[in-house]
Formats: structure tokens, sequence, C-alpha cells
């Protein structure tokens, strides 16, 4: 798979993350959010998303389109959303590549 540069400002969508098949057996994770779903790009803090299965996130990132026109983000961070205590959020974040809560 051809990796699309980005360029532009850094977006943030929140959505729930997703684990799929591709066409070639792999896991390819996607943030579905109301507007549309996000191919996670699998960098370093993509691939801390595989321990937020079924799980409310706000994802922060650069978001390209494919030659097919599906968007793909870049995640340069992001919060898992807690309905009943936003307070224990966790945060992770591309500047201190350490887990906070």
């Amino acid at each position: 798979m051809k990796k699309a540069k980005h360029t532009g400002k850094e977006v943030t969508i929140v959505g729930v993350v997703e684990e799929i098949e591709d066409e070639d057996g792999n896991s390819v994770l996607i943030i579905s959010a109301d507007d549309d779903d996000y191919e996670v790009e699998l960098n370093k803090q993509g691939k801390r998303l595989f321990q937020e299965v079924d799980m409310d996130v706000e994802v922060t990132g650069f978001v390209t389109r494919n030659d097919d026109g599906a968007k793909r983000i870049t995640v340069t961070g992001f919060d898992v959303l807690d309905s009943y205590d936003d307070d224990d959020d966790d945060d992770y974040d591309d500047d201190d590549d350490d887990f906070r809560s």
C-alpha cells in the first residue's frame, strides 16, 4: 500500500475504534466517525489504538485520501472517551511517547 504524504493542518475526529480484516487478511484499524470512516496509519500512536478496539476515542492527526478516495489518518495523539468520568480519560500524545492518565 502506498503511503500518502500529509499536508495541511492537524484535525481532531471523534469516533469508535474498529478492527477489520483487509483483503490480504491483515488487521486494519478504522475510526468510525459520524461523517466517515478513517483508516488508521499504523505508526507508533496508531498501533496503540489496537488496545482500544470498540472504545470511543478522540483522535488527533493528519488526514489524507488514498488513490481510491478512502480517508486515512496518521495519528499524533488520542484520548479514550469515558462517558462515566471525564477526569479519568486516557491520554496518549506523540510529544512525550508515554502513557498519561
